[in-house]
């Protein structure tokens, strides 16, 4: 069987949302970011997790203020989702979700999702794009690294009160260019 190339499409609550809770956002890991005092500083470093960490995360459409979203869709098969909103104040695209369906990472969805976002940023002319993850995501850290993103902040309070008390906020985030959109 012959997989059909990717379709991107604006997202359709009433016809996408079901699928895109369906989305698999599990991942696995050995290792995860650790932040250490020295002195005055914090140190945010990659530390061995004593056993594997396999997490999951349900996706909450109404959890978060974005304002447009986008589905990849494979075989007729919704299996990457992407949201996002534009903060005036500063010129950010902040990326609110963003998922691929575990089974189809690495074959293309997310940086054609991705793409499409820092597009739309470029033409409202942001400057940067921003997003959360957790301290445990060392596969999405890896990903988002590969779409231009660095870490450039923590927030270890974020999840209090949260299903991941013991986790912590990362921060990535890149430039929005149109010469960085089809590279890294």
């Amino acid at each position: 069987m012959t997989m059909r190339p990717w379709v991107l499409r604006p997202f359709d609550a009433a016809r996408d949302a079901e699928a895109v809770q369906q989305i698999d956002t599990s991942y696995m890991t050995h290792e995860s970011y650790q932040v250490r005092a020295e002195g005055a500083r914090l140190v945010l470093e990659l530390v061995a997790e004593p056993a594997a960490l396999t997490r999951t995360y349900p996706i909450d459409l109404g959890a978060d203020d974005w304002q447009h979203a986008r589905v990849a869709v494979l075989d007729d098969e919704v299996r990457g989702f992407i949201a996002w909103a534009e903060e005036s104040w500063n010129r950010r695209l902040s990326i609110w979700h963003f998922y691929v369906d575990r089974p189809v990472r690495r074959s293309g969805a997310g940086r054609l999702m991705m793409n499409q976002a820092l597009e739309w940023a470029t033409q409202r002319g942001l400057l940067t794009a921003w997003v959360e993850t957790s301290n445990t995501n060392l596969p999405g850290i890896a990903g988002y690294r590969q779409l231009g993103f660095e870490i450039c902040g923590f927030d270890t309070t974020l999840y209090r009160g949260t299903p991941g008390p013991n986790e912590f906020a990362i921060y990535m985030a890149r430039e929005v260019t149109a010469l960085q959109l089809t590279g890294h």
